[in-house]
């Protein structure tokens, strides 16, 4: 089998509360558009989060309500790449979610026959996997990663290492995570997880939560794309840790996010690290680790990557947020741009700069995008133009 060493996202498609595509999603990033609202349908009028407009996506008679999303993702970003049979044929599924199809097991989903909760496959995450591979007709290894919130972004990475061994020759990764539902909002809120006091701005001194919100994402990989030119960027390489401390909590020096970081800086020594999207879910714990993680690993003020924080636009959408963010930070590279911040977002330490307008980005440069998990899990994704 060949060994490739090079990997292209060469197709996307996105959903999430911004919009049902990802060019109405990046015409509102572009805007400076927050996604969020009150979540009175969903039985919480004190809290904010996001949610696909067009619910139909998530119907589906045979599968549960993510299995449908994704499918529709994939479906539409293969096509739109243009994929034949053939190329369906030999390809792979690496699927990622924290919460898998949990919002059709406990709450009834229009459109979908009842199930008992514990009815197979009714329980199984790997349905979202197996859905795709079935519907587009992939025959080669089908693999669902649930790693909390960093589902999406080890799926990317997974499915870059299955690819770079020659097992197969293109990669359909999804990632979807539908948290609006009653049962599981219910079960955030008691945790003390769900923002309190409703302030959008992850390392603010304020910040008491996450907003929690739906998304559905499709990215196609390739590690010899036929037509280069249609390639929206490169990755270029995939770290994980673990923490090694709690179950819930995050280890407050950061030293597992350091260590995943400095495994970047060690593997590209002559490449700068133009800049970061970090995780920066809101949760109290999360902005202190990350903050400390990017002082220890950028401790001089000069040079120091600009930070583009996606989820104020998306809401936290758990295990599809790093593939989300992907999908973004791809369409704006493509364009030789990083994406705008929204505007008066609170820096995480003196010297990190949250631009409110697009940057320019270089060939030269990397683009690294984080997602870290409770249990201690990190994961680092970079990227090229």
């Amino acid at each position: 089998m060949p060994i490739h060493s090079r990997f292209f996202i060469t197709g996307v498609e996105a959903v999430c509360c911004l919009g049902d595509d990802l060019e109405s999603i990046m015409a509102r990033v572009r805007a400076g558009e927050c996604g969020l609202k009150v979540l009175t349908d969903f039985g919480l009028p004190s809290k904010r989060g996001g949610w696909a407009s067009n619910r139909k996506r998530m119907l589906h008679q045979r599968y549960g309500p993510a299995s449908a999303l994704a499918v529709d993702v994939a479906r539409r970003a293969v096509t739109e790449r243009g994929w034949s049979r053939e190329d369906l044929a030999d390809a792979c599924v690496f699927a990622g979610s924290s919460r898998g199809n949990t919002a059709g097991w406990f709450d009834a989903w229009p459109g979908r026959k009842r199930r008992k909760i514990y009815a197979a496959s009714n329980n199984l995450h790997s349905e979202i996997a197996a859905a795709v591979s079935i519907e587009l007709g992939i025959r080669g290894a089908s693999h669902l990663l649930s790693n909390g919130c960093a589902s999406g972004l080890d799926a990317l990475g997974m499915a870059m290492l299955h690819l770079r061994h020659g097992l197969a020759k293109r990669a359909v990764v999804v990632s979807v995570d539908l948290p609006l539902s009653p049962s599981l909002l219910a079960s955030f809120a008691e945790s003390g997880l769900l923002s309190a006091n409703d302030v959008n701005d992850p390392y603010s001194p304020r910040t008491s939560g996450f907003f929690p919100a739906e998304a559905g994402v499709a990215l196609l990989i390739e590690s010899s794309p036929k037509r280069p030119l249609q390639a929206w960027c490169e990755l270029a390489g995939y770290w994980t840790t673990s923490d090694a401390y709690d179950p819930i909590g995050a280890e407050p020096k950061g030293e597992g996010l350091i260590r995943c970081l400095r495994s970047v800086i060690h593997a590209f020594p002559e490449r700068r690290i133009a800049a970061i999207c970090p995780h920066a879910n809101g949760t109290p714990a999360q902005a202190t680790a990350e903050g400390a993680a990017l002082t220890a690993v950028f401790p001089g003020m000069m040079h120091r990557p600009s930070l583009h924080l996606l989820k104020p636009f998306t809401g936290h959408s758990l295990g599809a947020s790093g593939a989300l963010e992907t999908a973004i930070l791809a369409h704006t590279m493509r364009e030789g741009l990083l994406p705008a911040n929204l505007p008066n977002l609170t820096e995480p330490a003196q010297g990190f700069a949250l631009p409110s307008t697009a940057l320019k980005l270089s060939k030269k440069e990397l683009v690294l995008n984080l997602s870290v998990a409770m249990g201690g899990h990190n994961a680092v994704l970079a990227m090229m133009r």
